[in-house]
């Protein structure tokens, strides 16, 4: 008799790795079957917490650490997050003597050297990095302070992770140690985020953190990642650098956070244009409002109708006109903040845009409702799943005295009713709604609505 596909402990073990850590626990409590297959999956995550803070004195203490002890072949994912100088003795010598097929290591570190028994947490890790090279799959390093870099030596032993395909380091650092990390980073890396800034600052002449272990004649060989996360404090030099790094036709999602007022006014190279020759996701946040180049540079070096999921932190009509006019057969998601509202540039996507999926908006002021219900321009986007917006009835602007002479004109020759309040307007822009079979959410943003 064939058995029952939830019979299968294969299948229940798969399913496992995708489950938190409470669903964990209660599946392997369903019963002995279950946690045989789910149990194994639970202990394969190790964050060094004892539980409820014991001292490490007490009985409690002792028996956590012998469970540990002996469950501690089946870790592959270590978490220390934290804020801890140093890492007891006993928990140490069981992660270095009984760990070797690590897959997963977050963890923060301190270039202040412990003292005493009870070792550096530093040393620690670079010993479980360098033990478990041959399996380590995804590497996450925060500071604790300052220079992390030169005093993990962290280009050499990446180096050294021949399967490395996640790196996110949270570090502050300069262009020339982002470089030297890049350089020792494995051709096997998929995933680099920068989760820190990256600062402009030059190093000084004979005061290169270059990791002296990793100087090769012969330079390294270019990076094929498919995604890049960095924060910057400048777009320039960062951006082209980081790109030069990388092989043509191998980026699809990039997501650039800029920290302070920069600009990025340099022409289109041709190797921007190679790099960016595959990407599908494009995330610009940029804190100066008014710096739209930057977003102008990027999408005219991407191929039109290749863009999938975009969100751009500010954005104009001229912004607006190329995306639309570049990307609109291929456009699926879309998060934008509109400068001065533009109902109108809104209106020109969900006119042209017809695999749209999610549409997340917000403007300042508000996007003005009346430019989406314009019964000459009928929505295209059947698709669209996710309506998030900040919109209303913005305020009329000020007008001159020979204007409201004129005004008082018009309407002296208008029929009643002819006026759109906001209750009208609503009501037609929900009729506009129901006409999209697929919407699932509708979430209207809080902000100050005219009335």
């Amino acid at each position: 008799m064939a058995r029952h596909a939830t019979d299968l402990a294969e299948l229940r073990q798969h399913i496992a790795r995708y489950l938190d850590l409470d669903t964990l626990k209660a599946c392997s409590l369903v019963c002995k079957a279950w946690h045989l297959d789910f149990h194994s999956v639970l202990w394969e995550c190790f964050s060094y917490k004892p539980p409820k803070d014991l001292s490490e004195s007490s009985e409690e203490y002792a028996t956590w650490l012998d469970i540990t002890s002996r469950k501690a072949h089946l870790f592959r994912h270590i978490y220390h997050k934290e804020y801890r100088k140093f890492i007891p003795p006993r928990i140490r010598g069981i992660l270095l003597s009984q760990c070797h097929g690590l897959i997963t290591i977050e963890a923060f570190i301190d270039g202040i050297k412990g003292q005493g028994p009870s070792r550096n947490w530093e040393e620690t890790l670079r010993f479980l990095i360098e033990r478990n090279k041959d399996s380590l799959r995804r590497l996450q390093l925060r500071e604790l302070a300052m220079s992390p870099i030169t005093s993990l030596k962290l280009p050499s032993l990446l180096a050294g992770l021949s399967r490395l395909q996640s790196l996110d380091l949270g570090m502050t650092y300069t262009l020339e140690d982002l470089f030297t990390v890049m350089d020792a980073c494995p051709t096997s890396l998929e995933r680099l985020t920068l989760s820190s800034r990256v600062l402009m600052r030059t190093v000084k002449p004979g005061g290169s953190t270059q990791d002296p272990q990793n100087l090769t004649s012969q330079p390294p060989p270019l990076l094929r990642l498919k995604h890049l996360m960095i924060q910057t404090a400048g777009f320039d030099e960062i951006l082209e650098g980081l790109l030069s790094h990388i092989a043509v036709h191998s980026l699809e999602s990039l997501q650039v956070e800029a920290t302070i007022d920069s600009q990025f006014s340099l022409p289109v190279p041709p190797t921007l244009r190679d790099t960016l020759s595959r990407l599908t996701d494009l995330h610009i946040h940029h804190r100066r409002p008014y710096d739209n180049p930057v977003y102008l540079v990027l999408l005219g070096a991407i191929p039109p109708h290749q863009l999938r999921k975009v969100y751009l932190g500010t954005m104009d009509t001229e912004c607006t006109d190329m995306l639309v006019k570049q990307q609109h057969q291929s456009l699926e998601s879309l998060g934008v903040k509109f400068l001065r509202g533009h109902g109108e540039a809104l209106a020109d996507v969900l006119t042209t845009c017809r695999k749209l999926k999610r549409l997340d908006f917000w403007g300042e002021p508000l996007v003005d409702i009346r430019a989406l219900i314009d019964p000459l321009r009928p929505w295209v986007c059947t698709e669209l799943e996710v309506f998030e917006g900040l919109f209303g009835l913005s305020p009329p602007p000020p007008l001159s005295f020979a204007e409201i002479s004129s005004k008082q004109e018009d309407r002296e020759e208008e029929e009643d009713g002819k006026v759109l309040t906001l209750e009208q307007a609503e009501n037609l822009f929900m009729q506009r709604l129901g006409g999209l079979t697929k919407l699932r959410r509708l979430v209207r943003k809080k902000g100050h609505f005219w009335l």
